[in-house]
């Protein structure tokens, strides 16, 4: 990278950040943590940009024919997630703004991958039995609760959406989002190797690549 796209980075890291933070809401009761933990959180997910980065640590798109292989859409016409690349060394009761559980991917009408979103998850079981009825927070935002069974058929789990990287006029931690679309074409991949997601009840049978070949290019 240039010293002038570096530069470029850094300036549109401050700008999406700052809008981020005032669309959202971000409480400023909590002594400033939601705020730092926000650019804590894009200044470790930047270079995921690239997703060819994020593969590199551990990231990887769930193989057919699991639901989460597919783009996610809503079933009421609010918008949509995007592709999920899931680290599955990451899926305990562990929250690091840091080190999400999944980065969210969405294509444009070419078929080129955009990082739009975090996403922090924790399976439901193995949260409760640590931490009782106390619910998982990060930003100063409770998560949202999916039961079993689910459209993603895994067990289940707490999830927090985080829309750092887009903007979302359903707010920065609405689940979907109204301006990401799964209609574009088709994403051609390369998969090479398999890796598990497991949880407390067991391993999550969905195969996940390690490889993924495809343009990307940073989400406007």
């Amino acid at each position: 990278m240039t010293r002038k796209s570096r530069r470029l980075l850094v300036a549109s890291l401050a700008v999406l950040l700052l809008a981020a933070i005032s669309a959202s809401g971000v409480a400023a009761h909590d002594g400033g943590h939601g705020r730092s933990d926000l650019a804590r959180a894009a200044a470790a997910t930047a270079r995921y940009h690239d997703v060819r980065n994020a593969i590199k640590d551990g990231y990887a798109l769930p193989d057919a024919p699991a639901p989460l292989h597919e783009c996610i859409s809503s079933f009421d016409d609010t918008g949509a997630m995007g592709y999920h690349f899931i680290n599955g060394s990451l899926l305990d009761t562990k929250l690091d703004p840091a080190r999400p559980e999944a980065l969210v991917y969405a294509p444009d009408r070419w078929g080129r991958l955009h990082l739009v979103a975090l996403e922090y998850v924790v399976f439901q079981d193995p949260w409760m039995a640590e931490h009782g009825s106390r619910m998982p927070r990060l930003f100063g935002q409770m998560f949202m609760a999916t039961g079993a069974p689910n459209r993603y058929e895994i067990p289940a789990f707490f999830a927090l959406h985080v829309w750092l990287w887009t903007s979302n006029p359903s707010g920065l931690f609405a689940p979907f989002n109204p301006r990401v679309s799964c209609d574009p074409g088709s994403i051609h991949r390369h998969h090479a190797g398999n890796a598990r997601v497991v949880s407390a009840k067991g391993t999550y049978a969905c195969s996940v690549p390690k490889r993924v070949s495809t343009s990307t290019s940073r989400s406007a």
